[in-house]
């Protein structure tokens, strides 16, 4: 009888999910992957990258900042 072993993907999303779960677009989570601020890894020939949500919930958290909106010219009133 062979061991079960554990999933090694257990916490790693695709840069899309990641993006869904921290409200923010994929461009920006393959950006934050492409440069360093965190971790991912290529799964086949296709492009996939896998993420690890923790640290993408920690780094969307903690280090990375969102632009905040401004009311539109027809949103301010006069």
């Amino acid at each position: 009888m062979s061991e079960i072993q554990e999933n090694p993907f257990d916490g790693w999303v695709t840069i899309q999910e990641a993006g869904e779960i921290v409200n923010r677009n994929q461009a920006t989570v393959r950006y934050w992957a492409t440069t360093g601020k965190i971790t991912a890894h290529s799964i086949g020939s296709r492009g996939l990258q896998l993420v690890n949500v923790e640290e993408v919930k920690d780094y969307s958290t903690n280090h990375a900042y969102r632009i905040k909106a401004t009311k539109s010219e027809d949103e301010k009133g006069d």
